[in-house]
C-alpha cells in the first residue's frame, strides 16, 4: 500500500556515510556474558504471573538509546540519493559503481517520477514519492525488496478521535524531532536500517569487522535487568521511564506519574538504566528479532514478532524485561521503534 505520509526534499550535505568500526563501538554499550534469573509471563494483560528461567548471554555490545529521527533520516537520505545518482547514470566509468563525487540536479527532468505529483503534493514545495525509496533485504534468507520510509501515519491510525495531524507533518522530519526516538517503523525496515549500517561499517576502515543487527529478546532481557527484575517499577529503580496520561475513545492509554512529555520523549532525557543503556523501559517499545509462533486465528497471522520494553503508551506490566508484546513484521505503530546491536564476526 502506497504511503501518503509526508516526504520533504530535505537537501542535505552527506559529507559521508561510512563509518569506523572502532569508533562505532565506543558509542555502544557493551553488555558483558552472563547467565541470570530471566522471566516469562503467563497470560496477555496486567494481571498475568510470571515463570522464572535460566537464560545466558554472549557478550555483545548494543546502541546505548533507540534509534533516533536523525539517525533513520541518514538511511533515508542515503537511499534517496542512490536512487537518484542511478537515475541520473551517476556511475564511475565502466561499472555500475555510484560516483558519490557527483552532484544531484534535483530540477533534471530524470527526476520527474521522483516526485510526489502535484495532486498528491499537499504542501506546495518538492516532495519525494515515499513510496520511491525502496531497500533490498535479507528478511531471514529471503531476499525482499521494501518501501523504507516512515508511516507517519500511525499518529492518526493509533489514536483516532486525537489531533495528531501536527505529528504527522513533523515528527520525523522536523529538526524539532531530530532526537527524538523514530517510530512507524515495521521490523522489516528496522532490519533494513541494520543491513544498511552494516554495508557502511564494511566501506570504514578500523580494526574489526561486524554485522550491526536487532538484538533478540534474549538479548534484550539481559541488558534491561540486572539481577532480577519486579513489578515495582515507580520505586528502588535508579532511571525513570517516560509516562504521562492519555485518553482516546474515552479509554485511558497512557497513565501513571506525568514526566512531562504527552507522546515520546527525546533521548538520554532520564537517568540511564543497567550498563548505561537509556530508555530501555518506556519512551518507545523495541523490535526484537526474535518470532513469536502466534496461532492461526489471530487475524490469520503466524509470523509476529516480539517487541520489548513498553512504550510510552504500556502500563507498568509491559515495562518489565521479562513482559513481552507481539506484533507482525509488517506492522507500524506511534509506540514501537528499535535499537539494534554488533556482532563481531572477525578481527584483521
Amino acid at each position: 500500500m502506497k504511503k501518503t505520509a509526508t516526504c520533504l526534499l530535505i537537501l542535505i550535505a552527506m559529507a559521508a556515510f561510512a563509518q569506523k568500526p572502532d569508533s562505532f563501538l565506543k558509542s555502544m554499550s557493551y553488555v558483558p556474558a552472563k547467565t541470570f534469573q530471566g522471566s516469562s509471563y503467563i497470560g496477555t494483560a496486567s494481571q498475568a504471573t510470571y515463570a522464572s528461567r535460566n537464560m545466558s548471554v554472549e557478550g555483545f555490545y548494543i546502541s546505548t538509546t533507540e534509534v533516533t529521527n536523525a539517525e533513520y533520516l541518514q538511511f533515508t537520505s542515503y537511499v534517496r540519493d542512490s536512487i537518484a545518482h542511478s537515475l541520473l547514470k551517476h556511475f564511475k566509468k565502466g561499472t555500475i559503481v555510484i560516483d558519490w563525487s557527483k552532484k544531484i540536479n534535483w530540477n533534471d527532468s530524470r527526476l520527474k517520477d521522483f516526485f510526489l505529483s502535484p495532486e498528491e503534493n499537499r504542501i506546495g514545495k518538492p516532495q519525494i514519492d515515499p513510496s520511491q525509496l525502496n531497500y533490498e533485504i535479507d528478511f531471514f534468507g529471503e531476499k525482499e525488496v521494501i518501501q523504507i520510509y516512515p508511516d507517519t501515519l500511525v499518529w492518526m491510525n493509533d489514536f483516532s478521535y486525537s489531533y495528531n495531524e501536527p505529528l504527522v507533518k513533523k515528527y520525523f522530519s522536523h529538526p524539532a524531532y531530530q532526537n527524538f526516538p523514530v517510530v512507524g517503523v515495521t521490523l522489516k525496515q528496522a532490519i533494513a536500517f541494520c543491513q544498511w549500517k552494516t554495508s557502511q561499517l564494511k566501506k570504514g576502515t578500523g580494526g574489526k569487522e561486524m554485522i550491526v543487527r536487532l538484538p533478540t529478546a534474549q538479548e534484550w532481557e539481559g541488558a534491561a535487568m540486572e539481577q532480577k527484575d519486579t513489578v515495582k517499577l515507580v520505586s528502588n529503580k535508579g532511571y525513570n521511564y517516560n509516562f504521562g496520561t492519555i485518553t482516546d475513545r474515552g479509554f485511558t492509554v497512557k497513565d501513571y506519574a506525568d514526566d512531562g512529555f504527552f507522546y515520546t520523549s527525546p533521548v538520554k532525557k532520564f537517568l540511564p538504566g543497567p550498563y548505561g543503556l537509556y530508555d530501555m523501559k518506556g519512551n518507545v517499545a523495541e523490535w526484537t528479532s526474535t518470532q513469536q509462533q502466534a496461532k492461526k486465528e489471530n487475524n490469520g497471522e503466524t509470523d509476529r514478532y516480539v517487541v520489548k520494553g513498553g512504550g510510552w503508551d504500556s502500563s507498568p506490566f509491559y515495562l518489565q524485561a521479562g513482559a513481552s508484546q507481539q506484533f507482525p513484521a509488517n506492522g507500524a505503530h506511534s509506540f514501537i521503534g528499535f535499537r539494534y546491536v554488533a556482532e563481531i564476526t572477525a578481527k584483521k
